[in-house]
């Protein structure tokens, strides 16, 4: 990965250098051979790189002696530019931080998985061409950027989101080793294998599941939607599968609104404004108690905190306190039936929603 950046870089800025001397030593004409360079040269890469790359083997050489998942490359700093989005970017070192003033066991530091196991987890290859340009970046992160060099989107930005998704691949590997995980990210649930969208672009869900299928050779999996969003990206992907069983609780007013990708989901309960701690708890409590089967094999539970009262896209009203019930209520199920559960934190647009993660996953795990 590091070689593909250092080459990414290097045929941007030479692509630039060769627009700006043409255009001074020849003419103006002449400078649209650069900006012609500038945009073929991604397909070269991409394709030398595609080739070239290898499925790895995901494995875990040191056993951490706790089943977090965490990486200071996982928080999005760029320049400034994140800002401008209600995400908050650097979320995930607060929660680290707030975690580890109280917990000081080593946790898991992922690696970067290879361009080849992503591909061989299903991603395809024009999706990650198209997120070569910043123009098609700006329609998935929902900020005005197609004016800034993709490649330096994919330093800033997508490159802390490959690390997080990988993260939670690694994720999946602990918690069939130690029966639960959590991932201090990912949780992109908007993004598919071919597409993504509101600020998810990869889709770590997904390739959670096929790594779960192709590498472990699992058939039942679940997966548990908390998010105030539907997740729409994974449910697109798994349509036609019924090894996937999906349970999903969100605000069906706001963002995505996707029909099609209803069609996938087992259980769904409409929550927002009006829904209390009480009730919402009630509910999940037994919908999980009826939809939790035996022979399921694995619970990925997306532990979004855009549900908290407050949250300026989520439009809901449960309190920290509700957070903190909710989790717990998740992960006792999860041990009753002694299903392996990975944990991944998905939404959250305040500042307030840092530390109620940080509470809840010190109450699951102490």
């Amino acid at each position: 990965m590091q070689l593909y950046t250092f080459i990414d870089w290097f045929f941007t800025i030479g692509s630039i250098i060769i627009a700006i001397l043409l255009g001074i030593y020849v003419n103006g004409a002449a400078c649209l051979l650069g900006l012609f360079f500038y945009l073929i040269y991604p397909f070269i890469i991409e394709f030398c790189y595609n080739l070239l790359s290898v499925k790895q083997e995901i494995s875990i050489t040191n056993m951490p002696e706790i089943p977090i998942i965490y990486h200071d490359n996982y928080n999005i700093t760029a320049c400034g530019i994140e800002k401008r989005h209600p995400f908050d970017s650097c979320k995930y070192r607060n929660v680290y931080r707030q975690i580890r003033q109280k917990i000081k066991a080593q946790h898991f530091t992922p690696q970067m998985l290879s361009r080849g196991t992503f591909l061989y987890l299903g991603m395809s290859k024009w999706y990650l061409l198209k997120i070569c340009y910043s123009a098609y970046i700006s329609t998935l992160i929902e900020l005005p950027v197609f004016f800034l060099p993709g490649v330096f989107l994919r330093s800033f930005l997508l490159d802390s989101m490959l690390l997080a998704t990988s993260g939670s691949v690694y994720g999946a590997k602990l918690a069939l080793e130690k029966g639960w995980a959590i991932n201090l990210s990912g949780g992109y649930h908007h993004a598919s294998l071919n597409r993504g969208g509101g600020f998810c672009i990869y889709p770590d869900i997904t390739l959670v599941v096929n790594y779960l299928k192709k590498y472990c050779n699992l058939k039942k999996i679940t997966i548990i939607d908390l998010d105030a969003h539907q997740g729409n990206g994974y449910e697109r992907d798994f349509l036609n599968d019924s090894s996937v069983y999906i349970i999903d609780f969100y605000n069906s007013y706001i963002y995505p609104r996707d029909r099609q990708a209803e069609k996938a989901i087992k259980c769904f309960k409409h929550i927002d404004k009006c829904t209390t701690d009480e009730q919402y708890i009630e509910i999940l409590q037994r919908d999980l108690e009826v939809n939790l089967k035996d022979d399921m094999q694995f619970i990925i539970y997306n532990a979004g905190t855009d549900i908290m009262a407050g949250d300026p896209l989520g439009n809901c009203s449960i309190s920290a306190s509700g957070i903190k019930k909710r989790d717990e209520l998740v992960f006792k199920c999860a041990r009753h039936k002694k299903i392996p559960i990975l944990m991944l934190l998905s939404g959250g647009y305040q500042k307030e929603n840092t530390y109620a993660i940080g509470e809840s996953i010190l109450q699951l795990i102490t």
